[in-house]
């Protein structure tokens, strides 16, 4: 993972003196933020998380802030919302100027058409076409492989001027795993490749595990939707399924072998891109980074550990040992950290446009860090709306919530339900 950061941080134009940095940063305080999705910087449901991770690397004189975006999401995902559209006030802007035929079946990772900002809307802005007009000129001109693409060179620029000077960014997404994943599968004495996605079957028990959470009190925190892998084809990703040593796609129409040098073969061509548990164990569980993110995330990713420790209880070979003795001595991989500061102590991401940018983040991130976090947080909306949170609540109110827990809460209800949940 360090490798691949520094990487990344290369092709940026940093210095081998600021690579050098970023890597003793991980080191010591090995952390990333998993939380928003793949959104331009002035989102709010990512700006507020932005801030949020701010506070924390300032408090530690940290100088990288280090995020992983997910992009194989739709630019829409229900209602006006998603990495296509961009809320301004009250108004909805539509950030590549797509068509919603163009929008809805397609991924922003997806490279089947190149795409560049357009900033259009089909609503009168009146007090805010200034803004709009602002914006447009000082995105990135010019066509981009893919709408992952263009974002994340945008909050390169938009993070330069507009925000933390001595922060820097660094923003990875699906590609930039798929690419880490392929690392791994390269080196025949990786663990990926001699264990997870070697001959045997612990590919195959590793998904039971994960199955076996989806059923009770559980159900729906951790769907295997895919296994391992998306295939991406056309802009559109599509679950696979492993089968006798084959992964197939749910159309029928594409399988790559379940073997390090065809999986290589397969993200090299753009085929395919790991799945959120992939993802996940190359980015955060097999390096020991934390993961900063969302309210689902700090269920889902203890019960993915979880499957990983119980499948490496069953192969018990030096390496699977080594491993699950690693893992079960970190007592905290995973924390709450998006959507952490509610909107309801919030100010306009533009104001940053209008104003003096730098200047109006950095009071923000002081106005923050003044606050307790019970304060900050607001009505809790990202668990108080949540379906899956409020069933558990239920739960909690009738004191059944932890009647039938499995291993991985033992001990650690405090870190997993936030106090004073009003629904």
């Amino acid at each position: 993972m360090e490798l691949l950061l520094a990487d990344r941080a290369s092709r940026l134009g940093y210095g081998r003196q600021q690579i050098e940095t970023l890597g003793k940063q991980l080191r010591s305080r090995p952390v990333i933020q998993t939380g928003p999705h793949c959104h331009l910087i002035f989102e709010p449901d990512a700006f507020y998380t932005h801030i949020f991770s701010a506070l924390g690397l300032r408090a530690h004189n940290d100088g990288w802030y280090v995020s992983y975006s997910v992009s194989n999401v739709k630019f829409r995902q229900g209602g006006k919302i998603g990495p296509g559209l961009l809320r301004l006030g009250d108004k909805i802007v539509n950030v590549f100027g797509l068509s919603r035929s163009k929008m809805d079946p397609y991924s922003i990772c997806g490279r089947h058409s190149p795409k560049r900002f357009a900033l259009t809307t089909s609503e009168k802005m009146t007090g805010a076409d200034h803004l709009v007009e602002q914006l447009q000129r000082i995105l990135p001109k010019g066509d981009f492989p893919s709408a992952a693409d263009a974002i994340k060179t945008a909050n390169q620029s938009l993070w330069r001027q507009f925000f933390a000077s001595d922060l820097q960014l660094l923003q990875i997404d699906d590609m930039d795993v798929g690419e880490l994943v392929a690392q791994h599968l390269r080196d025949p004495s990786s663990w990926l490749s001699s264990t997870l996605f070697g001959a045997g079957s612990f590919a195959k028990r590793v998904l039971a595990h994960l199955e076996s959470f989806n059923r009770g009190q559980w159900r729906g925190w951790a769907k295997t939707t895919t296994d391992f892998f998306w295939h991406l084809s056309g802009g559109r990703i599509v679950p696979m399924r492993l089968s006798d040593g084959v992964f197939l796609n749910a159309e029928g129409s594409f399988s790559a072998p379940c073997a390090p040098a065809a999986l290589v073969r397969s993200l090299n061509e753009g085929e395919i891109i790991p799945s959120l548990f992939l993802s996940f164990l190359v980015m955060s569980i097999l390096p020991g980074l934390r993961a900063l993110g969302g309210s689902r995330q700090i269920i889902y990713y203890p019960i993915m550990r979880n499957a990983l420790l119980s499948t490496l209880s069953e192969f018990p070979a030096p390496a699977n040992r080594s491993l699950a003795a690693s893992l079960g001595s970190d007592e905290e991989p995973g924390m709450w950290g998006h959507r952490t500061i509610s909107p309801d102590h919030a100010i306009d991401p533009f104001s940053l446009i209008s104003q003096n940018g730098s200047s109006c983040f950095e009071q923000l991130i002081d106005c923050y860090g003044e606050m307790r976090l019970s304060e900050a947080w607001g009505r809790l909306p990202a668990f108080t709306g949540d379906p899956l949170w409020q069933t558990l609540c239920e739960r909690l109110a009738k004191g059944r919530a932890f009647e039938d827990r499995p291993i991985w809460l033992a001990g650690a209800q405090h870190s997993v339900v936030p106090p004073q949940l009003d629904i």
